[in-house]
């Protein structure tokens, strides 16, 4: 599969939404600024700073907030995490993660935030991409930008996906189209959910359906288990 084979273009975020993230990506916002907080969350998440150069993992300004998700969170701050674009750069799809982390009226913690219905996209990771788009070896699909990240510094293929539902669109149990970029037939997958499907009933049925959907393309699927607690 090559990056001119890649799905078309969906609908995004709204037109001062994308304006919003234009100017956080280009060289005129502070060459990329981390707020402290920050900085402290993704050297904890064991991010070199080659990886947050190359991925354009930045804070963002407290009253652009609001206009990149069209509402407006109870956080302190937030920062922008870039999903790249298999044609160069970066996509249209917003998706924060917030500070501190809140409850909703559900009574879930919520960490990362993106604008209502903008739907789910696969995470790549950069260092790694050749080997994830045109590889024959084990591809890491891996819950959370931040720990695909980190599993791409070790030189494994790996792409990210958000939260356990994150590889499907509502109503339907098939692979998103990003997943049409990769080779899947008779291909390892590693596919490593958050600490917490073991112990999370309708977690574990994300996953058992996520390695479903992947079985029925022809992928191989092993369930790599982190120690309970690890989240994104």
């Amino acid at each position: 599969m090559t990056r001119d084979q890649v799905p078309a273009r969906r609908p995004g975020p709204s037109r001062r939404a994308i304006q919003c993230l234009h100017f956080l990506l280009s060289s005129s916002y502070g060459g990329g600024a981390l707020a402290p907080e920050h900085r402290a969350d993704l050297r904890a998440s064991g991010l070199t700073d080659e990886t947050v150069r190359l991925h354009r993992l930045r804070s963002v300004p407290p009253n652009m907030i609001s206009q990149l998700l069209g509402f407006d969170p109870p956080v302190r701050s937030a920062m922008l995490i870039p999903f790249p674009d298999l044609r160069g750069g970066f996509l249209g799809h917003v998706r924060l993660k917030v500070f501190p982390s809140f409850q909703s009226r559900r009574g879930h913690t919520v960490k990362y935030l993106q604008p209502r219905g903008s739907g789910v996209r696969l995470f790549f990771a950069l260092a790694t991409l050749e080997g994830v788009l045109a590889g024959a070896a084990p591809l890491w699909v891996v819950e959370g930008e931040k720990k695909a990240l980190a599993v791409s510094q070790l030189g494994l293929p790996a792409v990210g996906f958000s939260g356990i539902e994150g590889w499907h669109l509502t109503s339907s149990r098939q692979l998103i189209p990003d997943f049409d970029c990769l080779p899947i037939r008779r291909r390892i997958f590693e596919l490593v959910p958050d600490g917490d499907w073991r112990t999370n009933p309708a977690v574990e049925r994300g996953v058992g359906r996520f390695a479903e959907a992947l079985e029925a393309r022809g992928a191989r699927v092993r369930l790599v288990v982190l120690p309970s607690g690890v989240t994104a």
